[in-house]
């Protein structure tokens, strides 16, 4: 069968497989990690097997694209603090200031990018930055696919499968980069995560538990030593030129919690001094704004980058523009954007500069013209939308609720830890979606993806 989620393995795993399989895993098996027994979304039995081209696409954009957002404060406002207040904060000049700061250590941090993978290659939708960034934790359900599909152990005529273990790579790269950025070279790493004070006393240890053995496991490696914290970020102090808690040294700050804008005048100093790696502060978290996007294109049309730079980005980049009531160029015509919006509504998707799990977005081709009308309306009147055009994913096949192979549509979630790939995963619909929207909290299907190479 052509066109599955399997691609170029389907013949190899169907003529293999000796029973029918559930097309969802059992969550609470004893396969996967405790931690995560009981997971709260769907994952497919099945994987997403692409070979080595698609691979080095994905390796390709997942750190192309934060590398380039990385200039457009310096190459689209000239690193003027006005125009940035004016853009990201409501014209709060003294966060604007914090941020570029912030920004200016030019720091790795890691990302990942909600890709839809078309006719013409992968194009991006969305550019997640910071900790909080779902979709790392699937390494733990790989052992119950590979218990479930006994082609994935083998290898046979040197083809092997493999599947990225993202946590444990984006692990690696925080302690690469407090070796690398805090001064001192420090023998002990420390990793403090920021929850919230109210969260249940059980709960914060089985988090820090969980994430304390995966920082071990890199530590070993290294012949270091180190624990992870967790407790609220007013328990951080600066005093003796370190940040400490409870009179521990700490090296990095993550904050899973991404609503969480309590950033401490005590972390801030401590980033500043370049005494810990932090990758959550305010210069990362505004480059995850969707309307830089539009911004990435504008610089490439001008020519901003280097000149295969320029053509990767409007190349990966669907036409994206900030909803306005303005004059501008689409397919080499010059049109009002709202005329353009409602007289091929069909096109478009209209979506909110900085939203999750898929609140705010609004598919055109799944909307009634009423709907859409309000849509517009919406997005001019909050002046932080904007309107890209409508990427349609390849169709692939994959099981449904009764084993049967029908199309599905794909959104991929591609990770990039400053200049390493850190693997996908996808979630994946059946074409029934009503609202075009593929999203684990609107009923979206995870699956893993694994390299199979030659």
């Amino acid at each position: 069968m052509k066109n599955t989620i399997l691609f170029d393995t389907y013949n190899a795993f169907i003529e293999k497989q000796e029973a029918a399989i559930p097309h969802i895993i059992d969550n609470d098996s004893e396969a996967i990690h405790w931690f995560f027994r009981g997971f709260k979304y769907p994952i497919s039995s099945w994987p997403v097997i692409i070979n080595k081209e698609l691979t080095k696409d994905l390796e390709e954009i997942s750190t192309f694209i934060p590398r380039v957002l990385q200039k457009v404060p310096s190459l689209y406002f000239n690193n003027e603090i006005d125009k940035i207040a004016d853009f990201y904060f409501k014209g709060n000049k003294n966060t604007a200031k914090f941020s570029l700061m912030c920004h200016e250590k030019n720091v790795d941090v890691s990302c990942r990018l909600d890709l839809t993978y078309t006719e013409d290659g992968f194009k991006v939708l969305e550019v997640n930055m910071g900790s909080s960034i779902g979709g790392m934790e699937f390494q733990n359900f790989e052992p119950i696919i590979r218990e479930l599909h006994p082609e994935l152990t083998k290898s046979s005529n040197n083809n092997t499968y493999e599947s990225k273990k993202t946590q444990s790579i984006y692990v690696n790269f925080l302690v690469n980069k407090v070796l690398e950025y805090v001064s001192g070279n420090p023998e002990e790493i420390n990793i403090f995560l920021v929850s919230e004070a109210h969260q249940d006393a059980n709960l914060k240890e089985t988090i820090r538990g969980f994430y304390n053995e995966l920082l071990i496991n890199e530590l070993n490696k290294r012949n270091l030593k180190g624990t992870v914290y967790l407790d609220s970020i007013s328990k951080l102090k600066f005093t003796n030129k370190q940040l400490s808690y409870n009179d521990k040294s700490v090296q990095a700050v993550l904050i899973l919690d991404f609503a969480l804008n309590n950033i401490t005048p005590d972390v801030f100093k401590a980033l500043i001094t370049n005494k810990i790696y932090f990758p959550d502060h305010l210069g990362t978290m505004f480059l995850r704004d969707k309307r830089n996007l539009a911004l990435l294109r504008r610089l490439a049309i001008e020519k901003k980058f280097e000149a295969s730079e320029n053509e990767k980005i409007l190349k990966c980049i669907p036409w994206t523009e900030i909803v306005a009531d303005v004059e501008l160029n689409y397919e080499g015509e010059i049109q009002n954007m709202i005329t353009l919006l409602r007289a091929r509504k069909n096109e478009f998707v209209i979506k909110i500069s900085d939203g999750l799990q898929g609140n705010d977005v609004f598919v055109g081709k799944f909307l009634t013209a009423h709907e859409w009308e309000k849509a517009i309306i919406h997005s001019l009147e909050t002046k932080t939308y904007i309107a890209q055009k409508f990427s349609d994913s390849i169709d692939l096949y994959a099981p449904n609720n009764d084993n049967q192979w029908i199309p599905h549509k794909l959104v991929w979630g591609a990770f990039g830890f400053g200049e390493t790939y850190g693997g996908a995963w996808v979630r994946m619909s059946a074409n029934k979606n009503d609202s075009g929207i593929i999203n684990s909290a609107t009923g979206a299907i995870e699956a893993i993806v694994y390299e199979y190479n030659t």
